[in-house]
């Protein structure tokens, strides 16, 4: 791409102000642990050695998976044990949740003392502040929480917990942006330049929204598809959404013609409407496992529908998984 990395220096950085709040409130829920400082009581318990002293386990700012404990204390706190594997080992903390903790349930804020015990059973993570212990959010599932939820407060504590993206995931997002903007054959730099920002500035606004286990801000959606059909052709636009979704949509109907190879154009006309709501939805999430049950949802709504217009759907779906077993059989070993 010509002359594209002075041009793409002057238009990335102007991140749309979505981008920016949700770059802002990026936290550290089900990614790698965050080591925190010892505190002095840590250093003055810290065993001695005749040469330095021994280094301590960095203390995680995340526990989970399994509460196995919970016990209400006499200042009203609430003591929760979490229980987990780690390489075979059984291990257990405890962490302490107070009136101001944040609990996000399935994507929706709920008081703590308003979870019930089969709630509880749920699997959660629990991130704690400076002094390793005390709750600042309390996570079960992992729908993300729609901003307007938040109060300043709240969004403060989350945006206090959110580290900068790193290096590596910056360098793996210009790298996909970059084969994207490449496979296009636009060989003009200033469209280029246009789109790669178009495109980074969205697949930043996702991913810090993924990060922050947080809804991504319509407006983000909005400029995606208004930047690409700026500079792209109709055919152009169809091939990025594909990519940036990993081709699920021309992959599942590529099934369904496999599996019913007689369908009506019309009918395959809805399969087509339904696999590009899931594509369009799809474009707000992060990766293939946040894609699968969306994509999930509309196939669900297609066999549905299939098997009320004379397609005997599970017939079909089995007589095709059985022929392709018959095929594999018989292929020279």
């Amino acid at each position: 791409m010509t002359n594209m990395k002075s041009m793409i220096s002057l238009i990335v950085p102007n991140v749309p102000s979505a981008a920016r709040r949700l770059t802002m409130l990026a936290t550290v829920l089900f990614s790698a642990a965050i080591a925190l400082p010892l505190t002095a009581a840590d250093a003055t318990n810290a065993p001695a050695s005749a040469s330095a002293p021994a280094a301590a386990k960095p203390t995680s700012r995340t526990v989970g998976l399994d509460i196995v404990k919970k016990v209400v204390n006499p200042d009203k706190t609430v003591s929760l044990t979490y229980r987990w594997d780690e390489k075979g080992k059984q291990m257990e903390r405890t962490v302490v949740v107070n009136d101001k903790t944040m609990v996000d349930y399935n994507g929706e804020l709920k008081k703590f003392s308003d979870l019930t015990d089969d709630q509880m059973k749920a699997k959660s993570v629990a991130t704690v502040g400076a002094d390793g212990v005390t709750t600042l959010l309390l996570r079960f599932g992992k729908k993300p929480l729609d901003m307007a939820q938040l109060t300043p407060e709240q969004a403060a504590v989350i945006a206090n917990l959110a580290p900068p993206p790193t290096a590596a995931s910056d360098a793996a997002l210009n790298k996909r942006v970059s084969g994207l903007v490449d496979s296009l054959n636009l060989n003009d730099p200033a469209k280029e330049a246009r789109v790669y920002a178009v495109l980074t500035n969205d697949l930043r606004a996702v991913r810090d929204a993924h990060n922050a286990g947080l809804q991504l801000d319509p407006s983000v959606h909005t400029n995606l598809i208004a930047g690409l059909k700026a500079d792209l052709t109709p055919e152009q636009v169809e091939s990025v959404k594909d990519k940036l979704t990993s081709n699920k949509l021309p992959i599942t109907l590529n099934a369904y013609h496999q599996i019913l190879p007689n369908l009506k154009p019309e009918d395959d006309a809805k399969i087509v409407e339904w696999l590009t709501k899931a594509r369009e939805q799809s474009l707000d999430v992060k990766n293939v496992d946040e894609m699968t049950p969306i994509f999930k949802k509309y196939k669900t709504e297609i066999e549905h529908y299939l098997d009320a217009h004379g397609y005997d759907w599970a017939k079909s779906y089995k007589a095709f998984v059985d022929s392709q077993k018959a095929g594999a059989d018989k292929t020279p070993q």
